[in-house]
């Protein structure tokens, strides 16, 4: 019986296959413990105002407290913000900035710069300013990838950024943040406030634990819910309030509707906008959710909303006016606007003969987001495709407010209207 000089047997070539893997799986778990430190998820640019903000980062292995430095500015007038270190998530909060600018910095560990970008605070009180909102995104698609860079290359760059919820698919879950969000939008989150909210997959882990974990967002919302869910925050001329639209119909519209109608009315904006997951109002694969409605909808119009921003549904619909689910003229209601087309499989829809009167536009055959731009009391709404072009463009102008009449004063209001003079 012959036999080949060198042949290896099968047993040494599964051996070694096996060892080979063994190997790569050594690697790959130890590599954030054998390479220098990294930063793998962000920076992420939250909870912005006029004169601060604050960043969130994660590294590739815990880093102590105080080792992590965002420098912020250049020389001569660099200032260094030592990082609070939870973990592998770095946080630094800066103060005293200037409003509307652009403040280049760079995070550090040791002598090594880890990432440089620039952030921009907030507007000053009556400028123009520019949103995008969008939704149903968190799938790590091409098309999400792709929607990432056509929000980048717009001719204006946004002051921030909205989402509408379902931030990572399928069921929240923390170890999908980092293909599913942070990454397709990193060039926008280390330069922009990114505000968030809660979508019905984002809380089927741990009730949104990673989600709570990720974002710093404000605690202003009603006092006996979760922090966090519900927010509100104010840019510009526009007071924008986040709702937590997952929540029982009984929990809305007792803690909530009370707590947005306070909210709105102890706002002195021009513009007031509302964000929420479920949409009350749409003609997609999802019914309108009649528990919005019930609870949320007659806050919202008693308080004058202007926009409400809804997902849920993936495609982008816009509806006219509302008041009571019945259309009306410009002013007299509320507009919702369904933005959910940001990256998951895109819904079906009725053809336009079968849609609710109330349908204003409606787009179901590719991916986009909406821009929208506030200049004093006119208001620009356009819905960008994926391919670039334009779906929706809706203007609506806001009258000039009247003119209040300044009041007699005491003086003049005492004394008695003149007489006629006797003649003798």
């Amino acid at each position: 019986m012959n036999t080949r000089r060198g042949q290896a047997s099968p047993r040494a070539v599964l051996l070694g296959a096996l060892l080979f893997i063994a190997a790569g799986f050594l690697v790959f778990f130890a590599s954030p413990w054998i390479l220098p430190v990294r930063i793998v998820e962000g920076p992420l640019v939250q909870a912005a105002g006029p004169d601060e903000v604050t960043l969130v980062w994660y590294t590739s292995r815990p880093v102590k407290p105080g080792n992590c430095l965002v420098t912020l500015g250049a020389p001569p007038d660099a200032c260094d913000y030592p990082a609070k270190a939870n973990d592998t998530r770095q946080l630094v909060r800066i103060t005293g900035l200037t409003a509307g600018t652009a403040h280049p910095y760079r995070i550090q560990l040791g002598r090594r710069t880890l990432v440089e970008a620039t952030l921009r605070t907030n507007r000053a009180a009556g400028e123009p300013f520019a949103f995008i909102a969008f939704g149903d995104s968190g799938l790590g698609t091409r098309e999400q990838y792709l929607l990432a860079q056509r929000m980048r290359s717009l001719e204006f760059s946004p002051d921030f950024l909205l989402h509408t919820g379902d931030v990572v698919y399928k069921r929240g879950e923390r170890n999908n943040y980092e293909e599913r969000f942070f990454a397709p939008y990193r060039d926008l989150l280390s330069q922009i406030t990114f505000w968030p909210t809660l979508g019905n997959h984002d809380v089927l882990t741990d009730q949104g634990g990673p989600y709570l974990g990720i974002f710093e967002l404000p605690h202003n919302g009603p006092a006996d819910l979760q922090p966090e869910t519900n927010y509100w925050f104010d840019y510009g001329s526009a007071r924008i309030v986040v709702l937590d639209s997952t929540l029982p119909e009984g929990t809305l519209a007792e803690k909530v509707a009370p707590w947005l109608k306070q909210t709105l009315a102890a706002a002195p904006a021009t513009w007031k906008f509302v964000v929420f997951h479920h949409p009350p109002y749409t003609c997609g694969a999802h019914p309108s959710d009649e528990r919005i409605q019930r609870a949320i909808v007659p806050a919202m119009e008693a308080a004058g909303v202007d926009l409400v921003f809804c997902g849920h549904d993936h495609l982008y619909e816009r509806t006219h006016p509302l008041r009571g689910g019945q259309v009306v003229p410009d002013g007299s209601g509320v507009t919702y606007i369904v933005t959910g087309a940001g990256g998951a499989r895109l819904y079906e829809a009725p053809p336009p003969d079968q849609r609710p009167a109330y349908v204003a536009a409606l787009d179901n055959s590719q991916h986009s987001f909406t821009y929208v731009q506030v200049d004093g009391l006119e208001l620009r709404v356009r819905q960008i495709g994926l391919n670039g072009a334009t779906i929706d463009d809706w203007r609506w102008s806001k009258p000039q407010p009247p003119i209040a009449q300044p009041p007699q004063s005491d003086l003049l209001s005492s004394q008695p209207a003149n007489q006629p003079v006797n003649q003798p």
